[in-house]
């Protein structure tokens, strides 16, 4: 092999090699930046169907909760709904100053009824949690750092049952894809 063909060869190689790095580049660096700013959160309980969507592509940078939108937060002292460092989507139904009422009647968030505790049974019980409703009841406000979450579902286990969670476990806004 002449000097002249090892110098293309070692050209093309080079070529291809520069060609292979920069399609790389091309799809690695747009990827990577998607990566830090979104994530795809599957957000399902055995057969209880909390919302009305299961997957959602959650906004990293966008953590500013407002009222009726969907929000991913880490679970923190949730069991035995929720095992701690679970990722997990609710909707946002009542933000600090808002009004939170819980009793045998079902929850109302400023005045406006959210849903029921349809998982009484005999005697006032909670089903599966061992608790009452006087467990739960509460007529407050939203506190300041605070968010209270709900499902769309009766059977949604949420604020209901475990109270309000921190500000510091959201980790984004939820966008629901199906």
């Amino acid at each position: 092999m002449s000097e002249t063909d090892k110098r293309r060869g070692a050209r093309r190689w080079l070529l291809g090699f520069i060609n292979a790095a920069a399609a790389l580049a091309i799809v690695y660096v747009p990827l990577m930046a998607f990566a830090s700013n979104y994530r795809i959160v599957y957000d399902s309980i055995k057969g209880a169907n909390c919302l009305p969507y299961s997957v959602f592509l959650v906004d990293l940078r966008d953590r500013v909760v407002e009222r009726d939108e969907y929000i991913a937060f880490v679970s923190m002292q949730m069991e035995p709904f929720y095992k701690n460092g679970r990722l997990a989507v609710k909707l946002a139904a009542g933000v600090p100053g808002d009004h939170v009422t819980v009793n045998e009647y079902g929850v109302s968030v400023n005045g406006h009824h959210m849903g029921a505790l349809l998982h009484l049974q005999e005697g006032e019980r909670l089903w599966r949690m061992g608790r009452r409703v006087g467990d739960v009841k509460r007529d407050e406000q939203v506190p300041v750092g605070s968010v209270w979450m709900m499902g769309t579902n009766p059977r949604s286990y949420d604020s209901r049952y475990w109270g309000y969670i921190k500000s510091d476990q959201v980790i984004g806004r939820a966008i629901p894809l199906w």
